[in-house]
């Protein structure tokens, strides 16, 4: 007995090595699929995220996109008029605009202005994509005559496909116009004085024809 125990104890000392051995090799394996589960769970938070930026920058694209601004007539020249617009691709419903303080008026166009203060705070109902509208404020020799600065707040507040859009508020100060130039854009305004310039030539050629003609008739 006391040999066969004798040889059970070296044979145990010859296991316990390898036993140590296995012992650690488990650990590392524990360790290494835990560290893999990590991994995978890090993966699929990474493509959760992803998917999820996918999402919200998609619908970000199919938003509708609303601005107000105060500028020039670019047709007239000299006018000054409020614009909205809507830039984005999509239908853009309940907009409303808030100037802060109140739009300039000019002297012929006080009433107008008010209306169109009113109209925009009270709300637009729908603008389709790319479409703008533009109400006239007055002359610019007498909005701008004045050299203080005439800046105003603007908000815009609106609803898109999704819900309402993030509130846009900017700043506007009319009087940067004062020494822009202020001549139409294209060809056009050109084309309409030559064509009264050419009216009054005719008209004044068929008076002086007619003068002719009467002169004739009496002599």
């Amino acid at each position: 007995m006391v040999a066969i125990s004798i040889v059970a104890l070296v044979i145990s000392g010859f296991a316990l090595p390898f036993t140590v051995w296995a012992a650690r090799a488990a650990a590392k394996q524990a360790k290494s699929a835990q560290a893999q589960t990590a991994i995978q769970r890090e993966q699929v938070a990474a493509a959760r995220e992803q998917t999820q930026l996918q999402r919200e920058l998609a619908r970000e694209a199919l938003q509708p996109y609303v601005w107000a601004d105060i500028q020039p007539d670019m047709q007239q020249g000299s006018i000054l008029q409020v614009v909205v617009g809507n830039s984005g691709p999509t239908v853009a419903r309940n907009i409303r605009v808030l100037f802060d303080p109140p739009l300039p008026t000019g002297q012929q166009h006080s009433d107008k202005a008010e209306k169109v203060q009113s109209t925009l705070s009270n709300g637009l109902h729908s603008l389709t994509p790319n479409r703008v509208l533009r109400w006239t404020l007055g002359v610019g020799y007498d909005l701008l005559s004045s050299d203080e600065s005439q800046l105003r707040s603007v908000r815009i507040d609106a609803e898109g496909p999704h819900g309402p859009l993030p509130t846009l508020e900017m700043g506007i100060d009319i009087s940067e116009w004062r020494h822009a130039r202020d001549a139409p854009d294209g060809s056009l305004h050109h084309v309409r004085g030559a064509i009264k310039d050419l009216t009054k030539a005719v008209i004044s050629v068929d008076k002086s024809l007619q003068r002719n003609q009467g002169r004739a008739r009496s002599a």
